[in-house]
């Protein structure tokens, strides 16, 4: 009896291994079906791009410009002023009769913009003209004594001293008529005055005095801005004096984000300003827009143009610390290429970048850690 239930024991562990074995054999021992050649190469390739067989999907920045995005080393602010402004005057003094513009008027060379009182002036040139006639009446007296004594002089019938006074007299009344002719002129010209006139083309830019008003000779009554051309104003510290004609400056606008114009600097004052101890600088903006007024707030970034660099996403920089590198795509064929650069300095979302980029190349901003030299990528274009 023992040995009957040693022997069932002893079948039923060979069933149990030989079914083992015989699931092992069959899924480990199978033949492999053929598979072509160019079906495993294609496989092999779309493995090496993706995982799933498909192209890459990633972000693309696009290279904008490759001057502004400069590393800004100084910001100063200050104001927008206009190059050519002149303080307009009356050259006579009197009482103010009309205002004929306003301020931000535009006006054109010719324009009369105020006018004074012409009474006093048309008395002074009436004056003026009373005494031309004058002195033209007294020489034409003076003329006919000296030819009368000049003719008795022949006969001997007056002295020579005689003649001589009357020769004097007439050479006086002479001058008398030239300074005549000289003061009616003036006061023609007084008389003109009384008109405030645009020496040339302008805009108002301030208004000093109003109809009523008795005003000095040389007492300004407006201020007139001669062009458009306007510039930015800034103080400068004493420590960039002696460089800042070989930094690179760039304006920037409070009231226009975003906006960013290259300026040069035209005019540094040689003195400093006696409290402040700052130099006044006077940067022109080489493209202005119309969109700019005087008095409008505007930064001066002056950077070194020898440090210049591009501006991209800070995701955009694949590579190791020594070596970094930033992929360039081909929008064409989706094939991308490992473009060596030099960061300048990091920012908080972006960084400055020394490469050979162009205006309008477009490089991989997000799933660098997907891309190699072999990739095949597509860029993810949003729909909002």
């Amino acid at each position: 009896m023992k040995i009957s239930k040693r022997r069932t024991l002893l079948l039923a562990t060979a069933l149990v291994t030989t079914s083992i074995g015989g699931v092992f054999a069959y899924q480990n021992l199978q033949p492999e079906p053929a598979e072509p050649s160019t079906d495993k190469r294609a496989r092999s390739e779309a493995l090496h791009l993706n995982p799933n067989g498909s192209e890459l999907v990633v972000r693309a920045h696009t290279i904008e410009t490759t001057w502004g995005a400069t590393r800004a080393k100084h910001s100063f602010t200050g104001t927008l002023q206009p190059r050519y402004q002149a303080s307009l005057a009356f050259r006579v003094a009197g009482k103010v009769s009309e205002r004929l513009v306003e301020v931000g008027q535009r006006v054109k060379k010719g324009e009369i913009l105020f006018r004074l009182d012409p009474e006093d002036m048309e008395l002074q040139w009436r004056v003026a003209e009373a005494d031309q006639i004058s002195a033209q009446s007294l020489l034409k007296q003076s003329a006919a004594e000296e030819a009368r004594l000049k003719q008795l002089r022949t006969t001997g019938s007056v002295s020579q001293s005689e003649y001589d006074l009357g020769l004097s007299n007439r050479d006086v009344a002479k001058a008398r008529v030239d300074a005549a002719d000289r003061r009616l002129t003036l006061a023609t010209n007084q008389r003109t005055y009384c008109d405030l006139i645009a020496d040339s083309d302008g805009l108002i830019t301030s208004i000093q005095a109003e109809a009523g008003q008795v005003v000095n000779v040389g007492q300004p009554v407006l201020q007139l801005m001669q062009n458009s051309e306007l510039e930015a104003t800034v103080s400068l510290p004493e420590n960039l004096v002696a460089d800042v004609q070989k930094l690179r400056a760039t304006a920037t606008f409070w009231s226009m984000p975003g906006v960013e114009l290259q300026a040069e600097l035209r005019e540094l004052s040689p003195m400093a300003d006696p409290v402040s101890r700052t130099y006044d600088a006077k940067f022109r903006l080489k493209e202005p827009i119309k969109a700019l007024a005087i008095g409008m707030t505007v930064t001066i970034l002056l950077n070194n143009s020898e440090e210049d660099g591009i501006c991209i996403p800070i995701t955009s920089i694949a590579g190791s610390k020594n070596h970094p590198v930033v992929w360039r795509i081909d929008p064409k064929t989706g094939h991308v290429e490992p473009v060596s650069v030099e960061i300048l300095q990091y920012r908080t979302e972006s960084a400055i970048v020394r490469a050979p980029f162009q205006q309008g190349d477009k490089i991989v901003s997000a799933g660098v850690q997907r891309v190699d030299a072999n990739s095949l990528v597509r860029i993810w274009e949003s729909k909002n």
